[in-house]
């Protein structure tokens, strides 16, 4: 069984279309982020491949952080209202996997995964909550049966160099197979993309600000941006102010990711600019969007802030730069007028993000599980 926090499709969902064919049973839950719209958990039970049940529980008005206690609780109840045991419990962040603490030990659960997909020293401004989310990090990263980390830099930064046998890597993958990467002649020659939250450090207001001299360059050049979140009346502002409201196209958060994929694989270059900031996220984990550009063919170009940033590099996928406006004009110009260099970079893209398939990915996770002699 799988249970998790979501607010969009993510590594929760890749793994329950893993299972949902692998699985004689699954049970995935998932539960609402406090500051979403969203305000139901949802339940979906499968037997076989096929699902059998599927309902949803309305949540509490948010009240904070303090919300996900509500949803912690809600876990284990369905859990015993289903009258099933289960071989394996993943949980999605520490709240979700110490829920299947509870039930491993209760014994309705027999092995624990912790999936930790975000990590970060200072988490919370308020002290006490961070301490907290430490706290709770760390009991489930030793009493859970195995972690599986996004990345190397996320083992280091939480447990240091040592690599006990319970700590894993399992990185952000893509569904590579299912995408339709079109010919280059097919695509928008000159469409830069952004897919995902606009909240700040996320490096879209850089990409709004560059669109003047881009377009000057090249008349033709769009940028297109999916996805929602805190700043998004603000930046249709600055681009409206800047004059750039033509060719900046704000298609809003999109439910599917399959119509996600489509949009991009019509698209040229891909957005990653993340702000080097101490509260970062992406500093230990593995942004998704990154894999997902490459999956359709897009050559990306990112900051130094994301630890994947270094294969991209060296794999010619795209283009590293400073968070800054010359660095990003430039390597935004050099990938949308030379031909040459962008073919190269979107088939180095493209090789890239075929090793990384989820498929290719949970089968090397649990392979390695089995590996460290654990019967599950």
């Amino acid at each position: 069984m799988i249970s998790t926090h979501v607010f969009t499709t993510g590594p929760a969902h890749a793994l329950q279309d893993y299972l949902i064919t692998r699985a004689s049973r699954l049970l995935f839950i998932s539960h609402p982020f406090y500051f979403s719209k969203e305000r139901s958990s949802f339940a979906e039970s499968y037997s076989n491949g096929k699902l059998k049940r599927n309902y949803a529980i309305p949540a509490l008005r948010p009240f904070g952080p303090l919300s996900y206690l509500r949803d912690f609780v809600l876990t284990i109840l369905i859990v015993i209202r289903s009258s099933e045991k289960f071989t394996l419990f993943v949980g999605v962040d520490a709240l979700n996997s110490l829920s299947g603490l509870i039930l491993r030990k209760v014994g309705l659960v027999r092995k624990v995964v912790f999936y930790s997909i975000d990590y970060v020293p200072h988490r919370f401004r308020n002290g006490l909550l961070n301490a907290t989310y430490h706290l709770l990090e760390r009991f489930c990263n030793t009493k859970c049966d195995w972690t599986w980390n996004l990345s190397r830099s996320m083992i280091n930064a939480r447990i240091g160099s040592e690599n006990p046998p319970n700590q894993m890597v399992v990185p952000i993958g893509s569904s590579f197979a299912r995408i339709n990467r079109k010919p280059i002649q097919e695509i928008r020659r000159h469409r830069i993309a952004y897919m995902g939250s606009l909240r700040p450090g996320q490096g879209i207001e850089l990409a709004i600000d560059a669109m003047p001299k881009i377009s000057q360059e090249i008349p033709n050049a769009e940028l297109i941006i999916i996805g929602s979140g805190p700043l998004a009346r603000e930046l249709e502002d600055r681009a409206k102010v800047l004059g750039v409201q033509q060719n900046t196209i704000f298609v809003g958060p999109v439910a599917s990711h399959l119509d996600v994929e489509d949009i991009l694989t019509n698209c040229a270059v891909g957005l990653a600019l993340y702000e080097p900031r101490s509260d970062s996220f992406t500093q230990y984990t593995e942004p998704g969007k990154i894999k997902v550009y490459m999956a359709c063919g897009l050559p990306v170009i990112t900051t130094r802030v994301p630890e994947i940033s270094k294969d991209l590099d060296r794999n010619g996928a795209g283009i590293l730069i400073a968070y800054n406006l010359p660095d990003l004009i430039e390597a935004t110009s050099i990938l949308l007028r030379d031909d040459q260099v962008y073919r190269s970079a979107r088939e180095s893209a493209i090789r890239f993000a075929s090793e990384y398939s989820w498929e290719k990915i949970f089968d090397n996770a649990f392979s390695e599980m089995i590996g460290h002699n654990h019967q599950y």
